[in-house]
């Protein structure tokens, strides 16, 4: 056996020492060559800001100089054009009734829910007309009282459920028509009602041209007319399917809407409606065209028409027919006599839930 010289482990020892330093010293000088790399970034980065923040207090001293300018809307207040307020009152079905469970439920609708949804629409219209008022002069109202205010018994479903028969309906709707109106005639100077026969509220099987000689809904009107009190209230009852109003200029075509028909395609009732209001045109033209009907709101500045909401909702006979999801809604617009156009239309939501529940 060879023993090491003891001199020859001491140098091995020394000489793995000194490499471990050294792997250390390289290991400390990367480090702090790292470190160094770092701050050299931060440095430059913050040279970076300090000049940014140099430009930006020297054009804030720029500004220093600037006066203040009034307003371009000062007097603006009593100079305000003159506008017109529209109110689209529709498809309200009174006395139908609403299971939950035949809409998924997704709505329920009886008289007292009726009620409340005819309430609620007329606090919003007035929130809506107080607003308008701010940005227009609006001494008129005009209320469409647009049909199907009842459903009638034109189907079996209906006799069999609706809460009232038709006059008792009538009667029922008149009430609260009146009450709305009452209500109008005192917040505005002056007050033009405009009537459409819907195709509900009819006295007959089928429908026929002779809209308003078969029609609950214009006996309504010839009714209310007849009795109306008020000195600033003024009734124009629509005899044929198409009832034209002259504001000032802004001629406006009223209708029920059963006469304009699709059978479900692209584009939904927009396509064949454009295509009903170049015809109508043709013999007399209309600035604008409102409608109800198909129970859903919608406002095209383009094809110059708004199309009305309903009441009453989603029904069984709208579950049955695929129809999309409205929640209960009417229509208000505002006519701007200075620029003769619609310059703004709201859906005046009936339901404080969106889903059906009062």
């Amino acid at each position: 056996m060879v023993v090491p010289h003891k001199a020859t482990l001491t140098d091995a020892v020394i000489e793995t020492a000194h490499e471990v330093k050294h792997l250390e010293q390289d290991a400390e000088l990367a480090r702090l060559r790292a470190e160094v790399a770092t701050l050299k970034g931060r440095y430059k980065a913050a040279l970076g800001q300090i000049e940014r923040e140099r430009e930006r207090a020297d054009a804030i001293a720029g500004l220093k100089g600037i006066e203040g300018k009034p307003p371009l809307t000062k007097g603006v207040k009593g100079k305000r054009h003159p506008a017109t307020m529209v109110v689209l009152l529709s498809d309200i079905h009174c006395e139908e009734t609403v299971r939950p469970e035949t809409v998924n439920g997704l709505n329920a609708f009886d008289l007292d829910v009726c009620e409340a949804r005819i309430g609620e629409f007329s606090e919003r219209f007035f929130a809506l007309l107080e607003h308008e008022r701010h940005l227009c002069r609006i001494d008129r109202v005009c209320v469409w009282l647009g049909g199907d205010l009842i459903s009638g018994m034109i189907h079996p479903e209906l006799a069999e459920e609706n809460a009232l028969h038709p006059l008792a309906a009538l009667r029922w709707i008149g009430e609260r028509l009146r009450g709305f109106l009452d209500a109008v005639s005192d917040n505005a100077k002056e007050v033009l009602v405009v009537t459409s026969c819907g195709n509900h509220g009819r006295t007959t099987e089928k429908l026929r041209t002779n809209e308003a000689d078969t029609s609950y809904e214009h006996h309504l009107y010839v009714t209310m007319a007849a009795a109306e009190k008020r000195k600033n209230v003024r009734w124009q009852i629509g005899e044929g399917h198409l009832n034209y109003v002259d504001l000032d200029g802004f001629a406006i075509r009223f209708m029920h809407g059963h006469a304009v028909r699709y059978q479900g395609g692209i584009g939904g009732i927009h396509v064949p409606l454009n295509k009903a209001i170049a015809a109508w045109d043709s013999t007399r033209r209309a600035d604008l065209t409102c409608l109800g009907h198909w129970h859903q709101f919608s406002w095209s500045r383009s094809g110059r028409y708004v199309t009305n909401g309903s009441v009453i909702g989603p029904s069984a006979y709208s579950v049955r027919i695929k129809a999309s999801y409205e929640p209960p809604c009417q229509a208000a617009f505002v006519v701007d006599h200075h620029r003769r156009e619609v310059t703004r239309a709201y859906p005046v939501f009936c339901d404080r839930d969106l889903r059906g529940k009062t």
